[in-house]
């Protein structure tokens, strides 16, 4: 009976999950009008959207910048196209997922080991890149602090 339902249980708990999925959505979409959401959405201009389109682009491009850094610091020469593609997709996965740590070197890590890097040398580059990416928050966060600084309460 188990070897049975095995199989199954995949596929019948992710139409499970999609079906709440779904379910959440239309409750939370209930009170918005679908041609509100169109018109809305056709009033950005075309400028606003291809520069959102730009700004995305770059910051996915810093993002597969990490690796890069991450495996010269390695010593590891892999091709940039490699590099590129395991570090945008361990970013969209661990953005778009929301368990970074997990997501995102779960992806490098298949992709990284079969290009021949080490369990360890993947794990430096996740935690390079960790590093660096909350080096960059901390440097602007204070950036901004200190050119445009809070006012206290008293």
């Amino acid at each position: 009976m188990k070897a049975k339902l095995s199989p199954w249980l995949g596929p019948i708990l992710g139409a499970i999950l999609f079906s709440l999925a779904v379910w959440v959505l239309h409750h939370e979409l209930a009170a918005y009008h679908f041609k509100d959401i169109v018109h809305q959405i056709r009033s950005i201009s075309t400028t606003r959207v291809a520069l959102a389109l730009l700004l995305t682009a770059a910051g996915y491009g810093v993002m597969t910048l990490y690796d890069f850094l991450a495996l010269r610091y390695l010593k590891h020469l892999l091709g940039y196209g490699k590099i590129a593609l395991a570090a945008f997709v361990g970013a969209a996965f661990s953005n778009n997922i929301g368990l970074s740590m997990i997501a995102g070197a779960s992806v490098r890590y298949r992709l990284y080991a079969n290009w021949g890097l080490s369990a360890l040398e993947i794990t430096k580059v996740v935690f390079f890149c960790t590093l660096t990416l909350w080096l960059g928050f901390l440097g602007l966060g204070g950036a901004v602090f200190f050119l445009v600084p809070l006012t206290l309460p008293d």
